[in-house]
This record gives C-alpha cells, sequence and structure tokens, in this order.
C-alpha cells in the first residue's frame, strides 16, 4: 500500500469510493432514494469541483494497492481556530477494511497538520449510528467532544458526535511505535 496526495486523475476513484462508503455507513440514516439515485453524480460533482478549485488548505490523500485507489482522506487544515484541523473525510473500501489503511491515512494527515499547523488539534464529525468509526477513533486517542446534528445533504438531521484530538501528538506517536516495531521486526529477520 503506498500514500500519496490525490491528484486529479482520481476524481472518479475518490467519488466512487465515497459514494460506496455513504451507500454502507449511512444507510440507517440516509434516504435509499438519495443514496442510489443521488449520492453517486453528487459525489463526483462535489470531487471536480474541490480538485477544479481547491480550497487554500484542502488536503487530499490517497491509498493505492497497485494502481487502485482504496482510501481516501481529505482535511482542512487549521480550518477552526478553537478546535484545529478538520478531518471531513476518511474512508477505506470495504474489501480493504482492516488493514490499517485507515490508521496510515489518518497518521499522514496528522503529520502534514503538525508541520503546517504545529500546536493545533485535529476534529471530525462521525454519525451517532456509526459505532465502528467511533471506535476507531477512540482506539487512536480521540474523545467524544461533543454531540451536534449534521444537516445531510438529502435533508435529514443526522445526530453526530464531534470527535477530537487535542493534538496530533497521539497519532504521530502511533507512527513512530510502528515503525519501530518495523525496524524490530527487519532486524531478526
Amino acid at each position: 500500500m503506498h500514500i500519496r496526495f490525490a491528484k486529479q486523475g482520481d476524481v472518479t476513484e475518490i467519488a466512487a469510493l465515497h459514494a460506496s462508503s455513504w451507500n454502507v455507513t449511512y444507510s440507517t440514516v440516509l434516504t435509499s432514494e438519495y443514496l442510489q439515485h443521488t449520492v453517486p453524480a453528487e459525489r463526483q460533482a462535489v470531487w471536480q469541483a474541490r480538485f477544479a478549485n481547491p480550497k487554500e488548505n484542502q488536503l487530499v490523500l490517497v491509498a493505492e494497492e497497485g494502481n487502485k485507489v482504496v482510501g481516501f482522506a481529505c482535511a482542512f487544515v487549521g480550518e477552526h481556530v478553537e478546535w484545529g484541523s478538520y478531518l471531513e473525510n476518511l474512508h477505506v473500501a470495504r474489501f480493504h477494511q482492516g488493514k490499517s489503511i485507515g490508521t496510515a491515512l489518518l497518521v499522514e494527515v496528522a503529520s502534514i497538520c503538525a508541520q503546517r499547523c504545529p500546536g493545533q488539534g485535529l476534529y471530525l464529525s462521525v454519525n451517532q449510528a456509526n459505532q465502528l468509526a467511533q471506535n476507531f477513533y477512540l482506539a487512536l486517542g480521540a474523545y467524544n467532544a461533543q454531540a451536534s446534528i449534521w444537516d445531510a445533504p438529502d435533508g435529514s438531521k443526522v445526530p453526530t458526535f464531534r470527535f477530537w484530538w487535542k493534538s496530533v501528538v497521539p497519532i504521530l506517536e502511533r507512527r513512530l511505535t510502528r515503525l519501530s516495531t518495523q525496524m524490530r521486526n527487519g532486524a531478526s529477520q
């Protein structure tokens, strides 16, 4: 698996992965009509617009296996004065989950955010019904900072939680631990 900055040519794969992920993750909170008939074209338009006119603080990374995008992350560095950088999207293809791809993407986002906005935190919104995502972020040192509501594009009001790292250091320490383990394992072979 290889992580790199996304480019314009990745738009179709990112949009398809985003739509697929929403179909699974939001099936209980968004309308099936919206998920099936609107989301694919809508996500394509969103990503085309983001690459055509990126915000100055936009950061998009992709994880590849072979030449196929199997995960992506989108963050807005230094988005909020109190909360820090905003991790807007982190999605991994269903059949590639459980391979540490999400963790690797999050670590790369945290590393770049730490370089560009030292001392700031990182935050995101998580659907309250998505216990799997909540467990993932909690295991990586985030904490549930507050409840909120997402005004979803289909008109639904989706209860969310804001997860937050006051500092990205715990995420970066995860990288150091992994590198140290890899070095020990490589030395013993």
